[in-house]
C-alpha cells in the first residue's frame, strides 16, 4: 500500500517538526518546504496527494500558494489545507482551500481533517 504524500509548507521549524512527526505516525509520507515558493518548486518532485500550508509566511504566503496551485492545470486537483492563527474568512478569501485549521490546533483534529480531505481523492486526475 502506497503512503499518501503530504507536502507540509511551514516556516516555523518547531511547528513543522511537530506536524511531520504526528503525520508520519498517522501513516503519511511528509515532505517539508519552508515557504510557498519552495513549496511550488517541490510540487513536481514530491507529487503530493495534498498540501498542508501555513498562511502567514515570508516569500510566498499560504494564500498565494493556494491560488498558484488552484490556477495551474497540472496541480489544481491537489487539495490545499490552510492553517493560521487568523480567522478563516481572512485566510481563505480568494483561495479555494479544501479545509482550514485554526492555530493553535488540536493534533487529533489535524489528523482527522487530513484524513477527511484525502478521502475525497481529488488529485487522482493529476497522477
Amino acid at each position: 500500500m502506497d503512503l499518501k504524500k503530504i507536502l507540509l509548507v511551514e516556516d516555523e521549524p518547531a511547528i513543522a517538526a511537530l506536524l511531520q512527526d504526528v503525520l508520519e505516525e498517522a501513516g503519511y509520507q511528509v515532505d517539508l518546504a519552508a515557504n510557498g515558493r519552495e513549496g511550488l518548486r517541490r510540487l513536481p518532485v514530491v507529487r503530493p496527494d495534498m498540501v498542508l500550508s501555513d498562511v502567514m509566511m515570508p516569500v510566498l504566503d499560504g494564500r498565494e500558494l493556494c491560488h498558484a496551485i488552484n490556477t495551474n492545470p497540472h496541480y489544481q486537483a491537489i487539495p490545499v489545507v490552510l492553517m493560521s492563527a487568523s480567522r478563516e474568512d481572512q485566510c481563505c478569501q480568494g483561495c479555494n482551500c479544501a479545509a482550514f485549521l485554526p492555530k493553535p490546533f488540536v493534533l487529533e483534529e489535524v489528523v482527522a481533517t487530513i484524513a477527511q480531505v484525502l478521502k475525497q481523492d481529488r488529485c487522482a486526475a493529476y497522477r
